[in-house]
C-alpha cells in the first residue's frame, strides 16, 4: 500500500476528482498525502520605455539610462507561494482527517514533480489530467513524462472536472 502519496495539482478543481480517491487509499494505509503546486519561475521585471527618443522629428536618440525595476523576483515569488497553499488548502477538507502536507516549487513541471517525489520519498504519484483533443495524444503527455522520470507508480484520471 502506499504510504506517502504526491498530488501534483495545476487546478483545485480538477484536482478535487483525484482527491477523495488519495484520501481513501491514505486512510486504507495509514499514509500521508502531500500536495504539490508547480509555478514558473517569477523574474525580475523591469521598465523599458523611454530608452529611445525622437529627435527633430527624423533622428532617434538612445538613451542610456538606468532600468527601473517594477517588480522584484523573490517578492513575487513569496506573493505566488502564499497564495497557491491557501488554495491548496481548499483541498484539505475532501481529505477528511488524513495527514496532508503542502508544498509549491517552482520551475519546470516534471523536473519539480520528480524531484518533490524523491524528496518526499512518494510511493504513488496521483495526477489528473484534462480531456484531449483528437490530435493531443500524438505530442508527449505530461503524465508520460512524469511517469519516465518519477521511478514510482502513477495514478492517473483522465478527464476529470473540467
Amino acid at each position: 500500500m502506499a504510504k506517502r502519496i504526491l498530488v501534483p495539482v495545476r487546478d483545485v478543481t480538477r484536482a478535487e476528482a483525484i482527491v477523495p480517491m488519495v484520501a481513501a487509499l491514505a486512510r486504507e494505509s495509514g499514509g500521508t498525502v502531500r500536495l504539490l503546486s508547480v509555478q514558473p519561475p517569477p523574474r525580475t521585471r523591469f521598465d523599458e520605455y523611454a530608452r529611445i527618443l525622437p529627435f527633430d522629428g527624423y533622428d532617434v536618440v538612445t538613451l542610456d539610462a538606468p532600468r527601473r525595476v517594477l517588480a522584484y523576483g523573490h517578492a513575487h515569488e513569496e506573493r505566488l507561494e502564499s497564495e497557491t497553499l491557501e488554495r491548496l488548502r481548499r483541498l484539505e477538507p475532501l481529505l477528511d482527517g488524513v495527514p496532508t502536507e503542502r508544498t509549491v516549487r517552482f520551475g519546470d513541471v516534471v523536473e519539480e514533480i520528480a524531484r518533490e517525489a524523491h524528496a518526499f520519498g512518494a510511493d504513488l504519484v496521483a495526477v489528473t489530467e484534462r480531456r484531449r483533443r483528437w490530435w493531443r495524444p500524438l505530442l508527449a503527455r505530461m503524465i508520460d513524462r512524469v511517469r519516465a522520470r518519477v521511478g514510482v507508480p502513477v495514478l492517473a484520471l483522465s478527464g476529470g472536472a473540467r
